[in-house]
């Protein structure tokens, strides 16, 4: 882990939750990724390496590793992300390039499993990771073209508001556009599990908060909804089958962006909340 040092000692690797081990990996020279669309992926575990099988990519699809600020050929697990299986992202490359969406894809998955919107903004334990990555991103000569949200199963569990999840969310979109990063951001519709069950009316909460937050004005935009997948191993986590189907429905709902990249954009404000709508 002597690559990792600056990243572990700073607290952006998660001893104990991340592994991103390198292997046999090899880096990729800068001039063989060429002018990728780069793509941040933030939120939780069905944003990660939780699914349940491994995929590499075929195509011109690369890894960006937060952690040792190199680029790899992508495949699962991503460098960057938490968890040890598969995830939708190298599927979504190789999709990506196919269609002509672009030339070639570079990776920069940053989830962490279990996490809340919350943990993301301004003062949570996440924000240093956005931060430190993005700085990374910068020095190998990359910024964000799109930024893709996935995260909603943690604050359904924890019963967060729609007014607080929008106001979290909202204080993290602001942050980054203080970075300079003026990616257009996907938000997904992700609250659904089975187990534990009983939580529709907070999924529900959830789901609703994330439609309110479409903006095109503010650079936000719908992505895909996946609590309609429901090949879930455990429940949550996304089989075989549904990240194959993860994976197209985000090639879908990318397809309006095809060319569109980064261009500055306001960030609207949250209204103000009546005490009776605020958690205590």
């Amino acid at each position: 882990m002597t690559s990792y040092r600056d990243a572990i000692e700073s607290g952006v690797y998660l001893l104990a939750v991340d592994s991103s081990d390198l292997g046999e990996r090899v880096p990729v020279a800068r001039q063989e990724i060429g002018n990728p669309a780069v793509f941040l992926i933030i939120g939780q575990s069905n944003g990660g390496n939780h699914g349940q099988t491994r995929f590499s990519a075929a195509e011109a699809v690369f890894n960006f590793n937060p952690f040792d600020g190199l680029c790899y050929r992508a495949r699962d697990p991503l460098l960057g992300a938490t968890g040890d299986g598969g995830s939708p992202w190298c599927l979504l490359g190789d999709a990506l390039i196919g269609n002509g969406f672009a030339r070639s894809i570079l990776l920069c998955p940053l989830s962490v499993g279990g996490a809340m919107v919350a943990e993301w903004g301004p003062g949570g334990p996440y924000h240093q990771r956005l931060t430190y990555a993005i700085d990374r991103l910068r020095s190998a000569g990359f910024l964000p073209s799109y930024i893709l949200w996935h995260q909603g199963e943690a604050d359904v569990l924890n019963g967060t508001s729609s007014e607080s999840y929008v106001r979290s969310f909202l204080a993290l979109v602001e942050s980054l556009r203080s970075l300079g990063v003026t990616a257009p951001i996907h938000v997904a519709s992700a609250s659904y599990f089975a187990v534990p069950a009983g939580h529709a009316a907070s999924q529900n909460t959830i789901r609703e908060a994330q439609r309110s937050l479409i903006d095109p004005n503010s650079a936000i935009f719908a992505g895909p909804d996946t609590d309609a997948i429901r090949d879930r191993f455990d429940g949550c986590h996304m089989g075989e089958s549904g990240l194959k189907e993860h994976a197209r429905a985000w090639a879908a709902s990318l397809e309006p962006s095809r060319g569109h990249r980064s261009t500055a954009h306001r960030v609207k404000r949250p209204k103000r909340a009546s005490a009776s709508l605020e958690r205590p």
